[in-house]
């Protein structure tokens, strides 16, 4: 998004889809970081920084690229003829972020070079503390079961969490039996609820079973994954699940050899994340263990993303076993932040009910209801 003149945007707003991608993959050459009052960006090298808070009379002005810390004071010392404006930011004292753009449309018209300066806007991250944890095996299924046969599994399976699907436009399934009543009746009965949202997949992703899911848009890969998280956050609120609760995004598998795809996840799942914790709720992300996961690991140590809090990720290899796997290494996500789901879909009956299932081992955060 652009602004000229004297126009100013939040943090949120400013970061378009190309400086998420830039911040995907750590500092750049001849950048720098300036941080203050929790938040970060990153600006040329040759940008001055000023502290208004350390220098009240320091004036803020719009006619040279700097970087301003702090609130402007009451007796600010401008040069009366200060004229135009040019790219700068400023991070208020309670961490806002906001900037101002140079007109490129009439910057050579009185002899002023035109200035391609892109800075971006690292906003600080503020993860939630997971309400509630659960240790052992679980299960999830398309539809939710009834309570019939919730019932008969929580007295006779190995079971005790059940992955739940709340929405999502790529959901296969429709609600059905879950509502609100649903999902207190089965609360009582024992389970563990861990919510499911099945949004916009990778745009290389193909199914091979000939399915048609929207997939992600690149000059809109950030805002829809802060629309996802929203959605996700309403239907989650919908179904009385309360905030510390957590969310997994379904990213189904997509090939990884396609770089501006990877991409595209990696700043989706970013805005997911930043977002769903702007909202109070926990943010994790099922894929393959050799799709997002992998994806999402590469940048695990960077400060430029926001990093899901759980990895739930797909190796069926029947071994119910979180950490050890060949295909995830244990330095990521450890602690009680993952999910294995170690066989697919199959059939088993407990009590007389039988279900069509996909097998997890948890050691994660679950919902708790309002």
């Amino acid at each position: 998004m652009r602004l000229f003149r004297l126009a100013a945007v939040t943090a949120v707003l400013a970061l378009s889809c190309g400086y998420v991608a830039s911040a995907a993959v750590g500092q750049r050459s001849g950048f720098k970081e300036v941080g203050y009052a929790g938040s970060t960006v990153e600006v040329p090298l040759s940008w001055p920084v000023y502290d208004l808070t350390a220098a009240p009379h320091t004036c803020m002005r719009y006619d040279r690229n700097a970087v301003y810390l702090g609130d402007p004071g009451p007796d600010q010392d401008c040069p009366a003829g200060a004229v135009g404006q040019t790219d700068t930011v400023r991070i208020a004292s309670d961490g806002t972020v906001t900037r101002t753009y140079g007109d490129q449309a009439s910057a050579g018209g009185e002899g002023r070079t035109p200035q391609a300066v892109h800075t971006r806007l690292l906003i600080p991250d503020r993860p939630v503390r997971a309400a509630a944890t659960y240790s052992g095996l679980g299960f999830d299924t398309c539809a939710a079961p009834s309570t019939d046969a919730m019932r008969a599994w929580a007295g006779a399976s190995p079971y005790h969490a059940v992955g739940i699907y709340i929405g999502g436009r790529d959901r296969a399934c429709p609600d059905g039996n879950l509502t609100p009543g649903w999902i207190r009746t089965v609360a009582r009965q024992g389970w563990k609820l861990f919510p499911i949202y099945v949004g916009l997949q990778a745009p290389c992703w193909k199914d091979p079973g000939g399915g048609h899911p929207a997939v992600i848009a690149r000059s809109r890969r950030w805002t829809q994954g802060q629309e996802a998280a929203n959605d996700a956050a309403n239907r989650a609120a919908h179904f009385g699940i309360a905030p510390g609760s957590p969310v997994y995004f379904d990213m189904e598998y997509y090939p990884r050899n396609d770089t501006g795809c990877t991409q595209d996840v990696q700043a989706f799942l970013s805005a997911w994340t930043a977002q769903l914790h702007a909202r109070g709720f926990v943010s994790g992300i099922y894929s393959s263990s050799k799709g997002a996961i992998a994806d999402m690991a590469l940048l695990y140590d960077s400060g430029a993303a926001y990093r899901a809090d759980v990895a739930w990720y797909a190796h069926w290899d029947k071994a119910p076993k979180l950490f050890g796997d060949a295909t995830l290494s244990d330095k990521y996500w450890p602690g009680p932040h993952r999910i294995k789901q170690y066989q697919g879909g199959h059939h088993e009956t407990y009590g007389g009910k039988r279900l069509n299932v996909d097998l997890n081992v948890l050691e994660a955060p679950v919902a708790t209801l309002r």
